[in-house]
């Protein structure tokens, strides 16, 4: 055997007595992650999983309706336009009926009666005041308070409940009585428009009178369903 022949003997012993091996493995010991355990989807928003309505721009589910985010349960969620709501139970927009309350709360009463500056009752005791109230188509029209026996008089009754629409195109009037057993000393009356900024302030005051140095009313506004 020549060198050349006792070469390539040993060179292809070599080659048989080397381990086993294959192709290139290019994930070893991992399994693919595109075709295994793919991530869930993301879950839709209807009636069936929201409670509330569902935000187009996410698609997830407002569970607390506001003016911002209104709609019946598992629609699309809308805003409500300028002068509109949303109402918690029809869940969609809805222009409101705006109510206001006017309760006559305190006032100071002369110690006489200027008309004859003598006491308002014969005893000499405080009048027994009471206030009646007029706004305009209110049901009923007229209100009264309960009947406070002293110069500064609070009352917790007698009010009267408008739309604020026929309150602000119609003026309120106002009795302040004395009641007698014969008949009522009349302390003072008056008659008044009411504008916004009453409503806003919540609140009407008057001073001036003879008899009635001065008298105030809450006022009270509220949405009507």
């Amino acid at each position: 055997m020549t060198l050349n022949n006792r070469t390539l003997l040993l060179g292809l012993a070599s080659i048989f007595l080397l381990p086993g091996c294959g192709p290139e493995d290019l994930n070893p010991g991992s399994p693919n992650p595109i075709t295994e355990n793919p991530p869930p989807l993301e879950e839709i928003c209807t009636a069936a999983n929201c409670a509330g309505c569902c935000d187009p721009a996410t698609n997830k589910c407002v569970q607390v309706r506001t003016d911002d985010a209104c709609g019946v349960t598992g629609t699309t969620c809308v805003k409500c336009a300028p002068g509109t709501m949303c109402h918690p139970a029809q869940q969609q927009c809805y222009t409101p009926t705006i109510r206001t309350k006017i309760q006559p709360l305190r006032a100071t009463i002369a110690p006489h009666d200027p008309a004859d500056d003598s006491d308002w009752d014969v005893d000499g005791s405080p009048p027994d005041a009471v206030v009646e109230l007029f706004c305009p188509n209110a049901q009923p029209a007229a209100s009264r308070s309960e009947e406070i026996e002293s110069f500064t008089p609070n009352w917790t009754q007698g009010f009267c409940d408008v739309l604020s629409t026929d309150l602000l195109s119609m003026p309120i009037q106002f009795n302040v009585l004395d009641v007698d057993a014969i008949f009522d000393d009349k302390v003072a009356s008056a008659q008044y428009q009411v504008t916004q900024g009453d409503i806003e302030r919540g609140v009407l005051q008057f001073t001036g009178s003879s008899g009635l140095t001065s008298i105030s009313f809450q006022l009270t506004t509220y949405y009507a369903q």
